[in-house]
């Protein structure tokens, strides 16, 4: 998915699913079964020298973490929630 279209760019409020792009992030996925999460930020951090990454929690966890572009699919766009 392209980031840097207006349109498609994912954003605060969003809900993403993780990817299997890693090891660890297979391991949420099949162990604990975290496929959803919200993002609560998009930044540059230090973890991931300062490429574009987000800060996502789990739904259902207080179980928080940055991830890169490439570690996330957008699910549902935060306007089309209903909480």
């Amino acid at each position: 998915m392209e980031k840097d279209d207006g349109d498609n760019m994912i954003r605060v409020g969003d809900v993403v699913e993780l990817q299997p792009t890693d090891n660890r992030n297979r391991q949420l996925r099949a162990q604990e079964g975290k496929y959803d999460w919200e993002v609560l930020q998009v930044d540059t951090p230090q973890c991931l020298s300062g490429r574009l990454g987000y800060f996502i929690k789990h739904i259902g966890s207080a179980h928080t973490r940055w991830v890169a572009e490439s570690d996330i699919t957008l699910r549902t766009y935060k306007e089309h929630r209903y909480e």
